[in-house]
């Protein structure tokens, strides 16, 4: 095969049956597991081999992309609108396109390259690169793919397999060229009016089906009914066999005939099917384009000898003319390169040299700018300084203003603590005072004393601890106050006695002028030195 092959095909997630076979089925699983040679899916290759990877320009590995593929269809949910007006959301349809594939094929055996690889490998790595560039030049932007070479069937040949991965549908037939001019002229215009099929047959319809007979309390009754019911439902499920018979024969003659009339009214439509015409159109041009960008640099021919029905000898001579025109075309294009590429050395040269001006020229230039910032800035900077300075001086009297008030206000708080703690204390002495908690006791020889707990008439304690610190701030006061209180009732006491004393003396003096016995109790009190001590007989 000296001629160039290339074939485009989308396939979805549900299995389609392949035409003109009976048991082969496509979908984006099988694509996938055949270009990597999975087992399973390659039992149509007697000697399967690993395939080449390709992963230049771009490609990533097949099974990357497949898990790409499968995590975007699990991700993707679309909103339908129902018949009814209903709109809900719902996952993609398994039958939807979003695998887009391209086989090319080398006319170079498999056997041939294997043979002498040294040989071919430059030959046939040329080709594929060529079949990559033209492949990304066609597609959109966006586009995931990968691809692999197999070397294990009659020919040499490449797998494509590309994701439409920025479609919101991954839409694969926006890749194939064929069926997106169909949709374009199906948006662009109205659609054809299709071919009407004969009436379909009145079928026979089915009998009823015999109402279960209500239970019985009998059972005899019961088992006779349901015996009875049995066998209505065994002549009704026959009756319904036949009728279903009866209807899938008439069913099938319709199909018969409608397909014959159906046929009958193709051949008589004027003109083809404008879709198929706009899809044919554009599949054309893909090849036309394909050896243009491919088949004619590899020395391909762009169709094959039966298509002009050639001679062996006449399609022997153009393969040789379409060889040497590559050879020709490939040592042209080498020195082309070679010239493009001093060319592009040159240019490219011109270009630093231009860059590096212009660089310096923008260099001087935001040099200049960076001074007269600078300038501005340390201007703009003394400035501050001299604002923060004056700030800073009317900071630091502030500071002292604020420390020499808060000193006069701790004094002040602690005079007001002290005097009010003297206040509690001497509050609380007075409560004590007055409840009689609290007095002051003289010593025997009269040069002091000591505050005692407790009333008059009861032993002396001494103040506990507790008290004695709460009455601390007023303790010279209340001493002074208790001394005082002490010397009035003492005053007192002693102008008691002496009354007593008196008193005592004057009944002392009436006893003896009536001759009485002296009383013991008298005699006791005017017999005591200490009049202190008087009244503890």
């Amino acid at each position: 095969m000296a001629y160039q092959f290339v074939h485009i095909e989308t396939y979805s997630r549900k299995p389609r049956k392949v035409k003109g076979t009976k048991d082969q089925w496509n979908c984006t699983q099988q694509v996938f597991e055949e270009a990597q040679r999975n087992p399973d899916f390659s039992r149509h290759v007697e000697n399967p081999r690993a395939p080449l990877p390709v992963l230049s320009r771009g490609a990533m590995a097949v099974n990357d992309l497949q898990a790409l593929h499968d995590r975007r269809c699990s991700e993707i949910r679309e909103t339908v609108t129902a018949k009814s007006g209903k709109v809900y959301s719902r996952s993609l349809r398994s039958d939807a396109p979003t695998l887009y594939t391209e086989i090319h094929s080398h006319p170079m055996t498999s056997k041939d390259f294997l043979a002498d690889r040294a040989r071919h490998k430059k030959e046939v790595l040329r080709w594929a690169d060529l079949a990559l560039r033209d492949f990304q030049k066609r597609m959109p932007r966006g586009v995931a793919f990968a691809g692999v070479i197999h070397l294990d069937e009659a020919h040499v040949h490449m797998h494509i397999l590309a994701v439409n991965a920025e479609d919101p549908r991954l839409d694969a037939n926006k890749l194939h060229v064929g069926k997106a001019a169909a949709a374009e002229y199906r948006a662009a215009h109205e659609k054809p009016q299709t071919l009407s099929s004969l009436p379909k047959p009145e079928l026979v319809p089915k009998p009823k089906k015999p109402k279960k007979p209500r239970p019985s309390k009998n059972r005899v009754t019961q088992k006779k009914n349901m015996a009875k019911h049995e066998k209505a439902l065994a002549e009704w499920q026959a009756a319904c066999a036949r009728v279903e018979a009866v209807n899938a024969r008439k069913l099938e003659e319709w199909s018969v005939d409608n397909g014959r009339h159906l046929h009958a009214a193709r051949k008589k439509r004027s003109g083809k099917n404008p879709e198929k015409a706009a899809f044919t159109a554009a599949m054309k041009a893909f090849q036309d384009r394909y050896y243009e960008a491919v088949g004619r640099p590899c020395g391909l021919l762009r169709k094959g000898p039966g298509h002009e029905r050639l001679t062996t000898k006449q399609y022997a001579a153009r393969k040789a003319g379409a060889k040497a025109r590559a050879e020709e075309q490939l040592a042209n294009l080498r020195f082309e390169t070679q010239l493009e590429v001093r060319e592009q050395a040159l240019e490219a040269r011109a270009r630093r040299i231009a860059d590096e001006e212009n660089s310096l020229k923008k260099k001087e230039a935001e040099v200049g700018v960076r001074e007269e910032t600078v300038l501005s800035r340390e201007r703009e900077v003394e400035a501050r300084e001299r604002v923060l300075d004056q700030a800073t001086e009317q900071i630091r009297l502030r500071e002292a203003s604020l420390t020499e008030r808060e000193a006069e206000q701790s004094r002040r708080e602690e005079e007001a603590g002290a005097v009010l703690g003297r206040a509690e204390a001497l509050n609380l002495g007075l409560e004590l005072i007055r409840r009689d908690q609290l007095r002051w006791v003289p010593d025997r020889k009269g040069d002091g004393g000591k505050l005692v707990h407790g009333p008059r008439d009861a032993a002396e304690r001494p103040l506990p601890l507790k008290m004695h610190a709460r009455l601390e701030p007023a303790m010279s006061l209340l001493e002074i106050l208790l001394k005082i209180i002490a010397e009035i009732i003492e005053d007192a006491l002693h102008e008691q006695r002496m009354e007593i004393a008196r008193d005592a003396e004057a009944v002392a003096e009436c006893r003896r002028r009536l001759d009485l016995r002296e009383d013991p109790v008298v005699t006791g009190i005017l017999q005591r030195d200490n009049p202190d001590q008087r009244f503890d007989v």
